[in-house]
């Protein structure tokens, strides 16, 4: 306890000492540091508390970013990195903004291996980076976009996103003066080649994926800096032997490779070489030694949850090994472990998962009862549990349907409401509501009610950004009578109000009009005024009780059958 309180208070000294400093100052004492050293803490939190009293936010932007590589968490990586977009998004920079949700998506994509979310944060930066005049940052998002996408198994959309950046990271390794920049341009370009002939080799490219397998291990061989990036290429010759059936071959290069993987701690190109190893002891007849690799994949898999399609082969053969063994428990649990992966990768390879699930064997739990005959009851009980599982999702789907399409007619029956009443309110001298409350005269009130009136009619209230304040200097009176007028005679706060007004006038216009059935959701947003894709999809919910989504889905239906 009493060391707690001495660190707490050597931290509080630091930041009085340091309150005087420049942001370089407190850059320099930790910018030397290994990344993810949470001792370089107090320096950048003092960098971004000066940041916060100046209101900086350009140097807040840069405080954060230090402050998510060089935290060990990945929780408080995630939060600094939202924390750095919402600092940059202030400072109005493209470059800054664009970089900001790079830095994100690389969290997702190398440090959670969520490829989905990554792809979201990649594309923001994207369309942020389009605009920059960064050359090196529009070539650094592009690098990750398609490098998700070779993830998620679109690999033809990833060799265009690399080709059309190799040649300017290549040129980069020529022509840089300095040396870390120069380290940059090089590492990127070497990772760009690395993806490349993952590529290649799926799209069954042999040619291309050998030429640049040769030129990768021959530019980074012998270079102390890129030691990592010279195991990868190893690792991808290691594997194009073993495609040509030389297995000597391929053994020596994955065993060259493996150290410096191991030592890098990336576990997913680890169970790549695992996994190739298996195979080649297997098919030398040595399955005790291969099958202890393909265990090793396991492990790999159980701790992250990640796995590619091309080892998902690994779990099918231990299933059809146990069986021939007879080992019932063995081929359960890999069973378990094979429809455990499948769900995975149905998940974030979209694309794969079709052609996985065509050459997938179909097996059903019918034929597992012959094979498992000491575990017949074990089959029975995961049958019915499938069955059940089967037959609940059914029937819930069925309920969500049918409370859909109730939800569905009862807003169409609104919707007629609603249009009549627009129709009958075009009077707009005439029987203006009074509020219960008289906060002014009633003149006064007749009136906000005819501007207001008029605000509905001409569809104002489609302005970005209104708010109580900016419509009263609108209608020339004050928020706080505006916002008790519109309390008391349309029974809801300002911003319900305002909601409502742009929820009926894009659902009006959904309901009326086919072309805007086939606009995206953050178009309709922007369409009735809603800054917010989330915002606008969640108060529709709210007021119609049914997401956009499924509104035009029932209505595209309803359309398409008359």
């Amino acid at each position: 306890m009493l060391s707690l309180l001495l660190l707490m208070y050597h931290i509080i000294c630091i930041s009085q000492v340091k309150s005087s400093k420049s942001y370089q100052e407190f850059r320099k004492h930790y910018e030397s540091k290994e990344l993810n050293d949470d001792t370089a803490w107090p320096d950048i939190y003092a960098f971004i508390k000066m940041g916060k009293e100046k209101k900086d936010y350009r140097a807040l932007a840069l405080g954060y970013r230090d402050a998510v590589a060089y935290s060990s968490n990945i929780n408080a990586k995630l939060k600094f990195a939202d924390s750095t977009i919402q600092a940059a998004l202030k400072t109005k920079n493209n470059d800054l903004i664009s970089d900001a949700y790079t830095g994100k998506g690389i969290l997702y994509s190398f440090n959670l291996k969520k490829y989905q979310p990554a792809l979201d944060e990649f594309l923001r930066a994207y369309s942020y980076s389009l605009i920059s005049k960064d050359d090196y940052l529009k070539h650094k998002v592009n690098y990750h976009l398609g490098n998700v996408k070779s993830y998620l198994g679109y690999y033809d959309e990833a060799v265009g996103h690399f080709n059309s950046s190799v040649s300017y990271f290549e040129s980069g390794t020529k022509h840089s003066v300095n040396p870390n920049t120069q380290y940059n341009f090089k590492k990127g370009y070497y990772n760009l080649l690395h993806q490349m002939i993952i590529c290649y080799g799926n799209l069954n490219e042999a040619e291309k994926s050998d030429s640049l397998i040769e030129l990768g291990i021959n530019l980074t061989r012998q270079q102390d800096d890129f030691q990592l990036e010279h195991s990868y290429f190893l690792k991808c010759k290691g594997i194009l032997y073993f495609n040509n059936n030389k297995p000597n071959d391929a053994i020596y290069y994955l065993d060259k490779a493996l150290p410096q993987i191991l030592k890098k701690n990336d576990a997913i190109w680890v169970s790549v070489i695992y996994y190739y190893l298996g195979n080649i002891f297997i098919n030398n007849d040595e399955k005790k030694k291969g099958i202890s690799y393909f265990t090793k994949v396991d492990s790999i898999f159980n701790q992250h949850r990640f796995i590619f399609p091309e080892i998902r082969n690994n779990y099918t053969f231990l299933v059809d090994y146990y069986k021939q063994e007879n080992n019932a428990a063995q081929e359960l649990y890999y069973t378990k472990q094979l429809l455990c992966v499948d769900n995975i990768l149905v998940k974030d390879f979209k694309y794969l998962s079709k052609k996985m699930f065509r050459e997938y064997d179909g097996r059903k739990l019918e034929d597992e009862k012959e094979s498992l005959k000491s575990s017949r009851l074990i089959i029975f009980i995961i049958g019915f549990i499938i069955v059940s599982i089967t037959v609940t999702a059914l029937i819930y789907r069925h309920c969500q349907e049918q409370n859909l399409k109730k939800k569905y007619n009862e807003l169409q029956e609104r919707l007629i409401v609603y249009k009549n009443k627009v129709k009958t309110s075009e009077k707009i001298h005439e029987d203006i509501a009074q509020p219960k409350k008289q906060v002014v005269s009633d003149d006064k009130a007749y009136e906000l009610g005819k501007k207001l009136a008029v605000f509905e009619e001409k569809n104002q209230f489609l302005q970005k950004g209104l708010i109580c304040t900016k419509l009263a200097e609108q209608l020339k009176t004050n928020s706080h009578y505006l916002s008790t007028y519109i309390n008391e005679t349309k029974g809801v706060n300002f911003n319900k109000y305002l909601a409502e007004l742009r929820i009926n006038y894009i659902t009006q216009l959904l309901n009326s009009d086919r072309k805007y059935l086939n606009y995206t959701i953050k178009a309709l947003a922007a369409e009735c005024g809603i800054a917010s894709r989330q915002n606008f999809s969640d108060l529709f919910f709210e007021i119609n009780g049914m997401r956009p989504a499924d509104f035009i889905k029932m209505r595209l239906k309803e359309l398409n059958n008359k």
